[in-house]
């Protein structure tokens, strides 16, 4: 029992520092946030800014990259949510822990956009809604995972019962 409750403390853990990362990356100015972005954009790209052949290309791929980002981070968070309840209730109360896991993903990146109105930068419904699909994309692979794992726990005790 009680590691059922050290490993929903690490879940909590790790959701409060992906949350306090999202926010501190909200809470940048516009020219740090560019920066930021663009030096990321060259590590990923392989190619510096001047080698692209028209500045709009560099500023899309940069933005493409700002987009990959919301996602990515909202999948992290996701998956230690999706962690936290499914370890959290019962097996009975999978519907209540999607919901969980998507509302709290949700109030996250309602949050985390409007944290952007205070730093200068606008905030964008698009970012809350690739948000919330990599929430999803990360409850859906938690799901999958979870109902593995029970699967193969039961096929496991099921041989154990019949030897």
């Amino acid at each position: 029992m009680m590691r059922k409750y050290v490993k929903q403390g690490v879940c909590l853990l790790l959701i409060l520092l992906t949350v306090g990362f999202i926010f501190h990356n909200s809470a940048q100015p516009v020219k740090a946030s560019n920066e930021q972005s663009a030096k990321v954009a060259e590590t990923i790209g392989g190619k510096p800014k001047e080698e692209y052949e028209k500045p709009a290309d560099w500023r899309a791929f940069v933005s493409h990259v700002r987009k990959a980002a919301h996602a990515v981070e909202f999948f992290a968070l996701g998956l230690e949510l999706s962690l936290l309840f499914l370890w959290a209730l019962q097996k009975s109360a999978l519907p209540q822990a999607v919901w969980n896991v998507l509302s709290c993903a949700l109030a996250v990146a309602v949050a985390d956009e409007s944290i952007q109105i205070l730093s200068g930068r606008g905030p964008k419904v698009q970012d809350v809604l690739l948000d919330f699909c990599g929430a999803a994309a990360a409850t859906a692979v938690a799901l999958l995972i979870f109902g593995a794992v029970r699967l193969y726990k039961a096929r496991k005790a099921a041989a154990n019962t019949v030897s």
